[in-house]
């Protein structure tokens, strides 16, 4: 530490972690930096003084999660919390908010659906990069349809990703999640590979609707066409539905987390055959793969 300021790889050095581990560090706000032309420098002293006062990894990883499910929201794992008696609590803001608290271990669960660019998986890369040092376990929830909800009867008769870019005498007026949800990055990645929607722009869209819900009472009030939603969703609403893509969706489970009572109780419940019955009345979902494992961390091979 001959220099007061170290770069990412030096820091990562020092404290014998990897450098993905120290922009962990950063992304969560724990350990001290700066910012300079965009470039991420470390105090020396300061590091030090973090490094004396902060827990051990020991101490961090027994402090017991709080009993959160974070990330996306599912009307299934909605139903399924409630029915169950599960003493745990839904924080929905999406999946990508979801990645985040389990990072910050704000959570001792996660609902994800995060697209793979090619659409040949879901989110096994995100989750490989942000916790290969995690003991993290990501486990098959189910597989929803998800597609265009639109008004009932479908009058604008959409039938594809493309028909939002066809030339009307009216712009569709479009409703996006907000950026992070996992639907919003399904969204945007369909529009991108169809070159139909390449000239669609900002005002063609209402951005920031916060859930599936939104955007459904949003079409039914007329003040959006269309948004992307699952077919439960529509259904729930008595909207017209179009259906894009079969999507999984899985649950981030801390390792130890999973083996409390309240997690083992849901769990419990949704192997009974009422599980099944209910996600065959929302419309739009598979449960036949439900528990199977998608991913393992390191730590737990």
């Amino acid at each position: 530490m001959s220099s007061p300021f170290m770069t990412v790889p030096e820091v990562a050095e020092h404290l014998r972690i990897r450098p993905r581990n120290v922009y962990d560090l950063v992304a969560r706000g724990e350990i001290p930096h700066h910012r300079v032309g965009g470039k991420l420098l470390f105090d020396a002293v300061e590091v030090q003084r973090w490094v004396e006062r902060a827990p051990t990894a020991e101490a961090a990883a027994s402090t017991p999660l709080p009993a959160v499910i974070a990330g996306s929201s599912d009307l299934l794992l909605d139903w399924a919390v409630r029915s169950s008696g599960a003493a745990l609590a839904l924080m929905s803001r999406g999946s990508g908010d979801g990645l985040r608290r389990m990072l910050a271990r704000e959570a001792c669960a996660a609902a994800l659906h995060l697209p793979a660019p090619d659409l040949s998986q879901f989110n096994v890369e995100p989750v490989a990069a942000a916790g290969s040092t995690r003991d993290w376990v990501l486990v098959q929830w189910a597989v929803r349809s998800q597609g265009l909800v639109v008004a009932a009867g479908n009058p604008l008769g959409l039938r594809s990703i493309d028909d939002l870019g066809a030339h009307r005498p009216t712009r569709l007026r479009i409703g996006r999640r907000q950026a992070g949800a996992g639907s919003r990055e399904l969204f945007d990645l369909l529009v991108s590979r169809s070159r139909a929607c390449a000239a669609l722009g900002p005002s063609d869209f209402v951005d920031g609707l916060g859930s599936e819900d939104e955007i459904a009472v949003a079409i039914g009030e007329g003040r959006i066409d269309c948004g992307l939603a699952i077919e439960a969703v529509a259904r729930r609403f008595g909207l017209g539905f179009v259906p894009l893509v079969r999507e999984r969706v899985d649950l981030l489970l801390d390792r130890a987390a999973f083996f409390e009572p309240q997690f083992q109780r849901l769990m419990e419940f949704c192997r009974a055959p009422e599980f099944g019955l209910r996600a065959e009345a929302l419309g739009g979902y598979d449960v036949t793969g439900f528990g199977r494992v998608v991913w393992n961390s390191p730590r737990g091979r």
